[in-house]
């Protein structure tokens, strides 16, 4: 029975049949180990499970960090251990597998240690991320909208980064794994050389673009400080501890977007040359084709921008100013690079390229409401009857009856004109609150009107009698109940003999 036996192994032996069968299932079986192992710790650790740690966490942290370091001290004594151990099966395999148990036996202890340096580095950047996971959404209870826009992308940078990062671990651990095993060691060998060339030209290239990248850095270090400089220069301008004569504080940070808009493209052009690929003729070609894209298509909105820039130092207006562009008027809501937005008295918003108000006249009626008023005129045509001195006084009196009219300067009125049929009268009374402007013109006209009435003297020209009943006045019977009543007319009638 023990010759057939050995007869049989000699045979096997010769063959190499069950040494291919048993390296195949051998290779298969911890290929699937090593992938759920690291399946695992990236679940337990680095996927939703490790939001709150569990129990055995740190244990198993500390035994892993005091394992690695002990095998990794230990390593050559422990391979030559597993060398003497397995070298029966060296004997064995002699003739089909030259040294393939000793080779097997060594790379299982060597991806042994990577597996558990991978699963503590698994460990420490699934902490890292929950971590400040947390931090961020206890930040996210702050009511200040820009504020949720830097939770939400520290959070996509978080995420990237732990996804990045475990993706870049697994791909570096890959050709140590490979290389453990006569086999595998091909593949790694094969992908060296098929991405050797490619990999050395790319480092030659980087390590060619370290001195512009340091230029580069350089003129950003310079750039950044500079900006400071600027932002110093025009906010000491804008709270007055700086004084230009000249140069009025409300142009302050007009002033300095534009400085810091021409600092940028200053800055861009320096740095040009130095971006990596810039002396590529696809990138020179890139970068014409986009400077006569926007040149052919933007003209107009560049236009409008310097139109913008322009109307600030014009001083023309505010925002909150009541204001007059072309044929709207309306208060100033908003004053862009592009267009200038009033809101009409109708509460309709207007949009005005601001190429437009640059060309055209604007018509500010708060510029010197403040301090000076406003004049707003009222015009009525009164009859050659009523004494002017009447007329004066009685426009005074409604203009004394609206309360948002100033009496400093006082109101005034002019005798405009002594027409065919009427004298035409101007009531100019002055108001310190431009953007009621037109309720103000309401009651104005308003009280003028009932004083008139009271008073018993008809805003209607003479002309207007030849087609109506002239015996009576047109006044309110309410407002003026003491007006005479329409008499009969007297007829003579002669005979004659």
């Amino acid at each position: 029975m023990q010759p057939a036996a050995s007869n049989f192994m000699d045979e096997l032996s010769s063959t190499g049949l069950w040494v291919e069968l048993l390296r195949n299932l051998f290779s298969g079986g911890y290929v699937l180990l090593v992938v759920a192992i690291l399946a695992f710790a990236i679940r337990r650790f680095a996927g939703p499970r490790g939001r709150v740690p569990a129990a055995w966490h740190l244990p198993f942290a500390a035994f892993a960090f005091v394992s690695l370091l002990v095998l990794g001290l230990a390593r050559e004594p422990i391979e030559a251990f597993l060398t003497a151990l397995v070298e029966p099966l060296n004997q064995l395999t002699a003739r089909t597998a030259t040294d393939w148990p000793r080779a097997v036996v060594i790379g299982i202890f060597r991806t042994l240690l990577a597996t558990l340096f991978l699963m503590l580095a698994i460990q420490l950047i699934g902490r890292l991320y929950w971590r400040w996971e947390r931090r961020l959404h206890s930040i996210r209870d702050d009511r200040r909208p820009n504020l949720q826009h830097w939770v939400v992308a520290g959070t996509t940078l978080l995420r990237v980064f732990r996804v990045v990062s475990i993706f870049l671990l697994i791909i570096a651990a890959l050709p140590y794994y490979l290389s453990q095993f006569p086999r595998s060691r091909q593949l790694v060998d094969l992908a060296s050389d098929f991405f050797g060339t490619p990999a050395r030209s790319i480092l030659a290239a980087v390590l060619a673009y370290l001195p512009d990248l340091g230029y580069l850095v350089l003129i950003l270090l310079l750039g950044r400080y500079c900006l400071r400089a600027i932002r110093y220069l025009f906010d000491s301008l804008d709270k007055g501890t700086l004084q230009v004569v000249g140069f009025h504080s409300e142009w302050a940070w007009p002033s300095y977007r534009l400085a810091r808009t021409l600092f940028l493209l200053f800055l861009l052009m320096v740095s040009y040359p130095y971006l990596p690929g810039s002396k590529s003729q696809f990138f020179q070609g890139f970068s014409v084709f986009v400077g006569a894209l926007i040149t052919l298509g933007s003209s107009g909105a560049i236009g409008n921008v310097v139109a913008g820039s322009l109307l600030t130092y014009t001083r023309a207006f505010r925002l909150g100013d009541m204001v007059k562009i072309g044929d709207f008027t309306g208060i100033v809501i908003e004053k862009s690079l592009l267009v200038t937005r009033l809101r009409t008295p109708s509460n309709e918003e207007v949009s005005i390229p601001n190429g437009n108000v640059l060309s055209g006249s604007v018509l500010n009626y708060s510029a010197r409401a403040a301090k000076e008023g406003v004049v707003l005129s009222v015009a009525a045509g009164i009859g050659y009857d009523v004494d002017w001195r009447t007329v004066h006084a009685l426009m005074l009196e409604g203009a004394r009856a609206t309360d948002l009219i100033t009496q400093d300067p006082p109101p005034v009125i002019w005798q405009t004109a002594l027409g065919d049929y009427a004298v035409n009268y101007e009531l100019r009374a002055a108001t310190s609150n431009a953007d009621r402007m037109w309720d103000t013109y309401s009651l104005l006209r308003q009280n003028v009107l009932d004083a008139f009435n009271r008073a018993g003297v008809e805003i209607m020209t003479p002309s207007i009698f030849a087609h109506r009943d002239a015996s009576g006045l047109a006044v309110p019977d309410e407002q003026f109940p003491y007006k005479p009543r329409p008499a009969g007319i007297a007829v003579e009638v002669r005979q004659t003999p």
